[in-house]
């Protein structure tokens, strides 16, 4: 998720969202923390639901969550335009599996710093929670044209297009995309993104 530190006034970029297979969505920081995870398969490529799967209930949000969360929705409706706080309030939503409450939090975010990649990204993520796949979509495109190298916009994007579209040459030309502006990337699971392509190609 995007973050900021709740008394600046723009946002910080410290992690973004990655996108999992089937309906689970999972918050992780990309390169240099520890992701809380992500479903696929063992090569690290997402893999396309099955009638059997199921995502696994989300835990109870710890008390000082619940807290901080009530603490910033008072925050907000007194300080209609504090960036931070709305920011910090998606993602806390985003954590809290409320990707109802996240959406609208975003949006609002995104109406005090328009184009901030990393909100769009997860805005996106939060979207397609809701199988609302287009609009990930636009989402990921629009946080692309900010930041056309932005690994985890691409690698949802393409994601999306695979398995909730059923457009692997979609999926192939997002990550070719990603390759012409960033041929180095990693992609989640530690995995180049030639390699990604060479294995979307195969199918």
């Amino acid at each position: 998720m995007a973050s900021t530190n709740s008394g600046e006034a723009s946002t910080v970029s410290r992690s973004a969202a990655l996108l999992g297979a089937g309906l689970a969505l999972l918050a992780g920081i990309f390169l240099g923390f520890t992701a809380r995870g992500m479903m696929g398969s063992p090569s690290g490529r997402a893999e396309a639901p099955t009638a059997q799967q199921a995502p696994a209930p989300a835990p109870a949000p710890a008390p000082a969550v619940i807290e901080r969360i009530k603490a910033l929705e008072k925050q907000t409706q007194l300080e209609p335009a504090n960036l931070a706080a709305w920011t910090e309030l998606g993602n806390l939503y985003f954590d809290t599996d409320q990707a109802e409450k996240a959406i609208p939090a975003y949006e609002k975010s995104l109406t005090l710093e328009p184009g901030n990649p990393d909100v769009l990204t997860d805005l996106g993520v939060m979207y397609r929670h809701e199988r609302k796949f287009d609009k990930a979509i636009e989402c990921f495109d629009k946080a692309i044209a900010v930041n056309p190298g932005h690994v985890i916009a691409n690698f949802n994007k393409s994601v999306v297009l695979e398995h909730d579209k059923n457009d692997p040459a979609a999926a192939l030309a997002a990550l070719k995309a990603l390759a012409a502006k960033n041929p180095q990337a990693v992609l989640p699971g530690n995995k180049p993104v030639a390699q990604a392509i060479q294995e979307l190609s195969g199918k």
